[in-house]
């Protein structure tokens, strides 16, 4: 909120004391499990996907390969 940018967190704990929901940023309820799960496990597919070590190497020697052709 310092920085000017809303706040995203649970209703639990500390961050319902300071963020005013729909006001000062959102506050999601902890009692949706199913829904934290999900949107947890999708976010490491695209992680896994995305940003891990050998998928970092494979496109840095994909981008080496074409500069090197002619």
């Amino acid at each position: 909120m310092a920085y000017g940018l809303a706040v995203v967190g649970t209703d639990a704990g500390g961050a319902k004391e300071i963020v005013q929901h729909n006001v000062t940023g959102l506050l999601h309820s902890m009692g949706r499990s199913e829904t934290r799960l999900r949107l947890g496990s999708e976010g490491r597919k695209m992680v896994e996907k995305m940003y891990m070590k050998q998928h970092m190497y494979n496109r840095f020697v994909d981008v080496l390969i074409k500069c090197m052709r002619p």
